[in-house]
């Protein structure tokens, strides 16, 4: 008993090494993705670093739902890839301690992302989701109004070219305003007023300006036709576009029982509301990734590598690519209604379950052929174009 628990532990601390520096490097390459736009917020926006920390804190859960899985999967690969070029799996082998038992550890440190996994996708990510929306655009709000300079020509609103003569130091008021809107190609308008003030509304996430004492030059050109209006009081509703681009949805932000309830009423008003029942779906399936990565990890970490642990690296990468052109095909499939959102959901999952399962099979039984690992493909591939460059040479 003592010496099993010395080798649950020893498995477990040579999976924890790789898989902690796997959620670095991997929650740093998808940071990494957003850091141009955050960048450009602190330099041409004037917001601040703290703001953008706060940001990227926010974002992060959704990143970590990806990268747990993926260094799960890295983990073992490293740690079985390490363990079996230094012959200590040969050794604990024969000494008769079955690949079932020493994939107990494995499947022990899965359990327990699996379990943070979960507690990530029905919890956090909402919470992070809604909180993020509102930071940011309360940050828009703020860099939007901040950004517009008297006697230039703004053209930070999509569409939209703003120009002010003078901005009111006191209260902010906007003086001598004229504004070309051109976000309906065609019905563009030509707005001067006298005055104007912007007012956010916190309820639809988007900002009124409103002009006082004016006049609108319009064209329509399907119709060939122009108009010119003038107004006391006129309202130029403008959405605030995202920064980070984080293409969110409504269901994201939901809690679980928001989400349940939001399907059962678009059920029952007979309009199902697809999105947020493929929201629900990957909530399951997502972090159950976790424990089949584990499990393909082990096999595959076994398998010689003659590229060392950069090639495991690489395997791993394609392994995830896949799932996720799995899971992307299964999400378009159930938000187009064409399969249940469950089941589409679950085709990634179904896929490699049954890749994970014939592989641990026969490594357990020694079936299969332990002298070429999963990269070889690659190798032979290799060689035999230089083996055809060299013939042709």
């Amino acid at each position: 008993m003592l010496r099993t628990k010395i080798i649950d532990a020893y498995v477990a601390r040579e999976i924890l090494a790789p898989f902690g520096l796997g959620v670095l490097l991997l929650t740093f390459a998808l940071v990494t993705g957003r850091l141009l736009k955050l960048t450009e917020m602190v330099v041409n926006h004037g917001v601040s670093l703290g703001a953008v920390a706060s940001l990227i804190a926010f974002i992060m859960p959704a990143f970590l739902e990806l990268t747990f899985p993926m260094a799960v999967l890295l983990g073992v690969l490293m740690g079985f890839g390490r363990m079996s070029g230094d012959r200590e799996l040969i050794a604990a082998r024969a000494c008769g301690i079955s690949l079932y038992r020493l994939a107990m550890p494995v499947i022990g440190v899965a359990l327990a992302v699996y379990a943070l996994s979960t507690w990530l996708a029905f919890s956090v990510r909402p919470w992070a989701n809604r909180h993020l929306e509102e930071r940011i655009f309360k940050l828009t709000r703020t860099t939007g109004t901040a950004d517009l300079k008297e006697k230039v020509f703004n053209r930070d609103f999509a569409g939209l070219v703003v120009y002010v003569d003078t901005i009111s130091p006191s209260d902010g008021s906007l003086h001598g305003v004229m504004i070309s809107d051109a976000r309906n190609p065609s019905q563009q308008n030509t707005i001067i007023a006298q005055r104007g003030v912007i007012l956010p509304n916190n309820d639809s996430k988007s900002i009124t300006l409103r002009l006082f004492d004016g006049s609108l030059f319009g064209v329509e050109s399907d119709r060939n036709s122009s108009h010119v209006t003038s107004f006391r009081t006129y309202d130029l509703n403008i959405q605030p576009e995202d920064p980070l681009d984080m293409g969110r949805r409504s269901p994201d932000e939901m809690s679980y029982h928001q989400l349940r309830k939001t399907i059962l009423n678009a059920r029952s008003a007979g309009q199902p509301d697809y999105e947020a029942e493929t929201e629900l779906a990957s909530k399951y399936t997502v972090p159950f990734t976790t424990l089949l990565f584990a499990l393909i990890g082990v096999p595959l970490g076994l398998k010689p590598a003659r590229g060392g642990q950069s090639e495991r690296f690489g395997v791993a990468i394609a392994l995830f690519f896949l799932y996720y052109s799995l899971m992307r095909a299964g999400e378009a499939l159930a938000q187009r209604a064409q399969v249940n959102a469950f089941l589409a959901m679950s085709i990634p999952d179904l896929v490699f379950a049954v890749l994970a399962i014939w592989l641990f099979l026969r490594s357990a039984t020694d079936r299969g052929d332990q002298g070429r690992g999963a990269g070889d493909f690659v190798w032979d591939l290799v060689e035999r174009l230089e083996r055809r460059r060299t013939v042709n040479a």
